[in-house]
């Protein structure tokens, strides 16, 4: 007997739904599988030959770093990478194991080369070490137990204190953070101009100052404050215009025009934004403003990639720092509840949402 049209359906539903969970089984092979070819230096080979040049596994082997690579294992790598639309690949007709792979302006490979100062490689390998990976292992236990840090009882310590202790890890987010603020900045100075007519402008957990440095490079009548921990402006890099302060936004804030932060408010729970954001009020003058840039959550769940990259780097900042991605409502009861009057969408850069809080 022949099937129905929904038996046909349930049963592919049902393959379907094996293969999503068998999918889960195997979530490591890719990220390990790029940080390979990262370590490898395939992103920059590919980069150097350009989106029109193909390359066999083989010649891209040929110019990797240290030492050649294995052709064939290199392979195996490749075509992982381009099942998940990161490279194209051409198929030799003739001989189906002879590919060709080249890169695409949508893949993303070519924000992982390693010497660009736009690279998010740092990221990602900073995503993959044992620091950053053991406190998922205690997802559980918080969600039983809100109390319950996973970074805690993954180190002993807070995640940042975990960043203190050992220099090169430090560096290494460091440099992840600059990286990322260097891909995102180029776009959002394009699209925002909320930075003209400004005097000052303080960045509020600015790292070592690569983002100011970036916004003062193109507006330099600014004078610009970069404010983080001691220990983290103590590396800062030397640029015309921008002061270093060493300090804690939990305790003040260095006074200015206006006040810029990127991926600050994630990292902390509800009531600890709203400490920070009232130590900011107080600095800024009566028509100052927060110009705040972080991923914005969905308020109705869908599948896009946007939507899973927003839930995915909540429960990210969840694990590690017990933060939070927001939604806009969210935004704006922090922002209410420290004062300000009113908050605005202002721009979107790739899946970074540009907020300004204001006090008036």
């Amino acid at each position: 007997m022949a099937q129905s049209v929904n038996e046909i359906r349930q049963e592919d539903d049902e393959s379907m739904g094996q293969i999503r969970a068998m999918h889960l089984c195997l979530h490591m092979a890719l990220p390990s599988a790029v940080k390979a070819l990262i370590e490898l230096g395939v992103p920059d080979i590919l980069t150097e030959a350009g989106p029109h040049v193909e390359l066999t596994a083989a010649e891209i082997a040929s110019r990797c770093t240290e030492r050649a690579a294995d052709p064939e294992s290199l392979d195996r790598l490749l075509r992982l990478l381009a099942s998940h639309n990161f490279l194209r690949v051409r198929v030799n007709s003739e001989n189906p194991d002879q590919r060709k792979y080249a890169l695409t302006t949508a893949g993303g490979l070519q924000y992982l080369v390693k010497n660009n100062k736009k690279s998010i490689a740092s990221q990602l390998m900073l995503s993959l070490t044992p620091e950053f990976m053991s406190p998922f292992e205690f997802l559980r236990e918080t969600v039983v137990d809100r109390s319950i840090l996973p970074a805690m009882r993954a180190h002993g310590m807070k995640q940042w204190e975990v960043l203190e202790k050992q220099p090169e890890l430090g560096d290494l987010f460091n440099r992840a953070m600059a990286g990322s603020a260097a891909l995102l900045m180029s776009t959002l100075l394009e699209k925002y101009k909320g930075f003209e007519g400004l005097g000052s402008l303080v960045d509020v957990g600015g790292g070592t100052g690569e983002t100011l440095a970036l916004i003062l490079s193109r507006y330099p009548q600014l004078r610009g404050i970069n404010f983080d921990q001691p220990h983290v402006v103590a590396k800062g890099v030397q640029v015309p215009g921008v002061e270093h302060v060493g300090g804690n936004f939990f305790e003040t804030c260095p006074e200015g025009d206006a006040v810029f932060m990127r991926w600050i408010l994630h990292d902390w729970s509800d009531e600890e934004c709203v400490s920070i954001l009232k130590n900011i009020y107080k600095a800024l003058p009566p028509h100052g403003k927060v110009v705040n840039l972080e991923v914005l959550v969905p308020e109705v769940v869908d599948s896009s990639l946007k939507s899973q990259y927003a839930f995915q780097f909540d429960v990210m900042m969840w694990t590690y720092f017990q933060g939070r991605e927001r939604t806009l409502s969210q935004f704006r009861k922090i922002a209410a509840d420290a004062g300000f009057m009113r908050v605005e969408i202002v721009a979107v850069v790739a899946d970074q949402t540009v907020l300004e809080f204001h006090k008036s």
